[in-house]
């Protein structure tokens, strides 16, 4: 989402003092991390949504069958899958 904020002159110079510690992230990178904490600070809790990324060059057991899923499952978990 885009917004307009009037941030304080205190809060530029240390959101720039914090930038050059990290000169990699952009300004409004490090203005949204300093957001987040404090935020969790406070007591809000910031939902990330949860990414599964494969590993590169990965490829399944040799001998496990994927077309039964519930078959796979008590075979590579045993009885406690379900």
């Amino acid at each position: 989402m885009r917004t307009t904020l009037t941030l304080d002159d205190e809060v530029i110079l240390g959101i720039k003092r914090l930038q050059k510690k990290r000169p990699d992230a952009s300004f409004k990178q490090v203005v949204n991390s300093v957001m987040k904490k404090g935020l969790a600070a406070e007591g809000e809790t910031i939902n990330v949504p949860f990414k599964i990324r494969p590993l590169k060059n990965s490829k399944p057991k040799p001998g496990l069958n994927f077309d039964n899923v519930w078959k796979l499952l008590s075979e590579v978990e045993g009885p406690a899958y379900k």
